[in-house]
């Protein structure tokens, strides 16, 4: 039984088609190296079969139809009911599958028939292991053909006993192209909805440095002394959060050839994001004046040193800051086609070529207070007591100073991926489709902070005359603007 069999069927379509007919011919053979039921016919007396069941081996089958038959070995395989569950897998794999797992193996692969009293082969049984006698049937009987993966070769499992079942014998030509015809897969078309996502995210900083001119106004009871105007160190610090999202969905045919096709999937879109600051500006002051409100000592102190203010002086010139106008380009999704395609269409490969871009111009703007000291500075030349210092500071008071700042900045994001998937022909298909995903951008300016002078102090030079006469109504200070005693 465990020789090769020497069936011919590879050359029945051309035959056929060139005009060459057969009564009939051997099946395709099925691997009697995997399984012994596949053997071929032998020259001797066979065991007459008037009843089924003495001997069971796969088990009865509830009902004669072929998901009944698949059900019951699927659970006698899944509990290896009398370790049933090797005998099953090596005679699917001389069928050509790999096992009673095979995706391909389903019930389309089983067709519930009668076999005629008088058909001999060799049927199985459960005896000392598994079996097989060279057996025909007493009379007519209700089978199951299973037939190969690649519809060449058939055999059977009987629905009284579950007993395998092969009859090597010649079969008719016609019974044979329909039984491969009809245990070819066919192709369907399966509707699926595939989701392309991405996101990306960037955050950026930095501190921008310039200068401002800035006159320093002292002010009493409506009356403004000028102290001059001062080219004043300025900081701007920023921070800033971006981020991008893009999305596709597309509802497509795919091709299943009788595995069943992928479960719905979500597949990565790369997503980039550039960042430029395009411009900034900062204006300082009240009126682009820094204004001292002093007291009245304070203002005659000052008015000894500094001259009252023309009464026609012009405002300082202001940078002027942009209106917020924030403008957002962003892609949005290609409409969606679903096309129909009969069960048996053709199959193409398409190839998905998805881009998408967004573009955000935006300009951050923020006005703020800062304290700001004015401190006055002196040199002294000549002999200096022991432990007295050269430099001399006068702290002329800290006032409150308004800063406005704008940011105007540039997103840009972009995603582009290549995806090749197999769908179903319905005479419309694109090979090469261009889609365009919805993409948004979303920013976020979590620092932005102005700093005037050096951090936040203003120097004044005083000759010392000037020094002196201040020195009677302000205070001593350190260059840092604090007091102590060992800093003058």
């Amino acid at each position: 039984m465990k020789k090769g069999l020497n069936f011919i069927v590879l050359n029945v379509a051309v035959l056929l088609f060139t005009g060459i007919s057969f009564k009939s011919f051997s099946q395709t053979p099925c691997s009697a190296e995997s399984h012994a039921v596949f053997a071929k016919s032998v020259n001797q007396a066979p065991v007459v079969l008037n009843r089924l069941g003495t001997m069971p081996q796969f088990g009865e089958m509830p009902e004669h139809t072929a998901k009944g038959a698949y059900n019951h070995l699927k659970t006698v395989h899944k509990k290896n009911i009398r370790n049933s569950r090797p005998e099953i897998d090596s005679y699917l794999r001389a069928l050509g599958y790999s096992g009673f797992l095979d995706p391909a193996f389903n019930a389309s692969q089983i067709t519930p028939e009668i076999l005629a009293k008088g058909r001999i082969g060799w049927m199985g049984a459960y005896a000392k292991g598994h079996q097989y006698k060279w057996s025909v049937l007493g009379r007519d009987f209700e089978t199951f053909r299973i037939a190969s993966k690649d519809g060449s070769c058939y055999a059977y499992i009987m629905k009284r006993c579950g007993n395998a079942f092969y009859d090597p014998s010649p079969r008719d030509a016609a019974e044979a192209a329909a039984l491969a015809l009809k245990s070819k897969p066919k192709t369907t078309c399966v509707t699926q909805t595939i989701n392309f996502t991405g996101n990306g995210k960037i955050q950026a900083a930095d501190v921008l440095n310039t200068t401002e001119n800035l006159p320093v106004v002292a002010s009493y009871n409506g009356t403004n002394l000028c102290l001059g105007d001062f080219t004043v160190p300025v900081r701007l610090t920023y921070e800033m959060t971006a981020s991008g999202e893009v999305n596709y969905a597309k509802t497509l045919q795919l091709c299943d050839y009788g595995n069943g096709v992928p479960a719905p999937s979500t597949i990565s879109l790369p997503l980039n994001i550039n960042y430029n600051l395009a411009s900034s500006d900062v204006a300082i002051g009240e009126d682009g004046k820094m204004m001292m409100i002093v007291n009245k000592k304070q203002y005659n102190a000052l008015k000894k040193v500094y001259k009252v203010c023309p009464t026609n002086v012009a405002a300082a010139p202001q940078n002027k800051l942009s209106t917020a106008n924030k403008v957002t380009t962003a892609s949005e999704a290609s409409p969606v086609t679903l096309g129909t395609a009969e069960n048996g269409a053709n199959c193409v490969k398409q190839t998905l070529n998805i881009s998408g871009n967004a573009v955000t111009e935006d300009i951050s703007s923020k006005s703020s207070t800062k304290e700001v000291t004015i401190i006055g500075m002196y040199k002294k030349v000549g002999k200096l007591q022991k432990g007295e210092t050269a430099n001399k500071y006068i702290c002329l008071g800290s006032y409150n100073v308004p800063a406005k700042s704008s940011l105007q900045y540039l997103l840009k994001g972009n995603s582009t991926m290549s995806h090749i998937i197999e769908v179903c022909d319905n005479g419309n298909v694109n090979p090469n489709e261009s889609l365009t995903a919805a993409m948004k951008l979303t920013n976020n300016v979590t620092k932005q902070e102005t700093m005037i002078g050096d951090y936040g102090k203003i120097y004044k030079t005083l000759t010392k005359s000037e020094y002196k006469k201040l020195g009677k109504i302000f205070k001593r200070c350190c260059s840092d603007g604090s007091s102590k005693s060992k800093c003058y």
